[in-house]
């Protein structure tokens, strides 16, 4: 599927994938992930960082059981959507104002490592 460079939206909605297709990290002319309804129980934001043209990501209806902080550092992600898993932060009221609330929400949770002050 690397082969594919001229791919930009994938929609494979409605399957049984369990996992994020580790292929699709690979096609970095994807604007458009749409993986709504599937069985999908995590993702790789560091892979989805590397996605620069990456803007829309639908994650509805998933067996997500936390968002990793660090997706907040997709800073191209126009639309995110992930209603309907069973995580409980964010809450549905920050999902409900929007992918933006929602990146800023996910940036405010990555951890800080101290700096070493030997």
């Amino acid at each position: 599927m690397e082969a594919l460079t001229k791919l930009r939206i994938i929609n494979i909605a409605f399957n049984r994938f369990k996992i994020f297709p580790n292929v699709l990290y690979r096609i970095l002319t994807l604007e458009a992930i749409l993986l709504g309804s599937n069985q999908i129980g995590s993702l790789d934001p560091q892979q989805l960082k590397k996605m620069e043209k990456l803007s829309t990501l639908d994650l509805q209806n998933n067996d997500l059981l936390q968002i990793p902080p660090e997706l907040g550092n997709c800073d191209n992600l126009r639309v995110l959507l992930l209603e309907g898993n069973p995580f409980r932060t964010p809450r549905a009221a920050i999902l409900a104002k929007g992918t933006a609330a929602v990146l800023e929400y996910l940036r405010s949770r990555i951890p800080t490592v101290a700096a070493d002050v030997n």
